[in-house]
């Protein structure tokens, strides 16, 4: 198993998987009975927050003929890190993430590596969500959604590929452990509102995919534009070596990102999680069974790269 090995899987899938791209209604019993395999599969259920029948006919609902074939996101990068790295024990820390967060070794006993992986949007995605200025383009939402699909089947792919080698690894997102809150209403769930016990953008930090910026977004080499999934491992491999020390070291603080946000939950002192999240709620229901935002990370010279101070 070699990184350049999981890098060519990687881009080979991103080109071929029909999770990659937005698919046409299910047009016969075989077809829907595919879309509902694919709708429980690696936890895409539990993890994408709209009403389904059960049948997976709720991935059809309100699809436009001019969108299908969309392509969600370009060939993924990934940094390697060692799953003993200090910046883990951080994270635990109250203002970080919180004590519920979980290590690499709760995940998996034994783990010795964590790979991040982001997948960037396709070009379409993002100049499309640049159109108008508070309502998000119907190309993001298909990607915020359908993409999940993608972004999950990425993780169990290297995943697997992991395991065929006889390597032990775990895929947190997929993992019925996995716990994300994004309301107050969900009380059955032992962990702060607007938090998970697993956070990506944490993680890939700390690997060495890239940095925050100010916004709280997270910018990686290949810019904000994106979605993170991360494996967790007992592959014994070096680490890549971080380019960064700081939290916000690719962020050139320009400011594009705080005027781009139609909540105004954004400003040098930070991000108003509470009026985020309200914005998102409104949004959802006007776009329902969908949801999504994303003009903070569209909205600056950091969409498709690192900027440095």
């Amino acid at each position: 198993m070699t990184k350049e090995y999981l890098l060519k899987l990687l881009a080979d899938f991103s080109e071929t998987s029909p999770y990659n791209y937005l698919s046409p209604p299910a047009d016969s019993e075989e077809a829907l009975e595919e879309q509902k395999r694919r709708f429980y599969e690696n936890n895409y259920s539990k993890n994408i927050y709209y009403e389904d029948k059960g049948d997976g006919s709720g991935l059809d609902a309100g699809k436009e003929a001019e969108y299908y074939g969309l392509r969600f996101f370009l060939p993924p990068i990934m940094s390697v890190g060692s799953a003993q790295d200090e910046g883990f024990k951080k994270l635990k820390e109250p203002g970080v993430v919180g004590p519920h967060h979980m290590m690499p070794e709760d995940w998996l006993p034994g783990a010795k590596t964590v790979i991040s992986f982001f997948l960037p949007y396709s070009d379409r995605i993002i100049e499309s969500n640049r159109t108008d200025p508070v309502e998000p383009s119907m190309e993001w939402l298909y990607g915020r959604v359908e993409g999940q699909q993608m972004l999950l089947a990425t993780g169990a792919l290297i995943r697997d590929a992991l395991r065929a080698e006889g390597i032990r690894a775990v895929t947190p997102y997929t993992d019925d452990r996995f716990m994300m809150k994004v309301s107050p209403m969900e009380t059955s769930k032992p962990i702060p509102v607007f938090s998970s016990n697993w956070s990506e953008r944490h993680v890939a930090y700390v690997t060495g995919l890239g940095t925050f910026g100010k916004s709280t977004c997270f910018i990686s080499k290949a810019g904000t534009c994106g979605r993170l999934i991360s494996v967790v491992t007992d592959w014994d491999i070096e680490p890549d070596k971080k380019d960064y020390i700081g939290l916000y070291d690719y962020c050139s603080e320009c400011g594009a990102c705080y005027k781009a946000c139609p909540a105004g939950a954004l400003s040098a002192e930070g991000k108003d999680i509470v009026k985020c999240s309200q914005f998102l709620r409104e949004i959802g229901q006007k776009y329902k069974p969908r949801y999504g935002c994303g003009k903070c990370q569209t909205g600056g010279p950091c969409a498709v790269r690192a900027l440095r101070k």
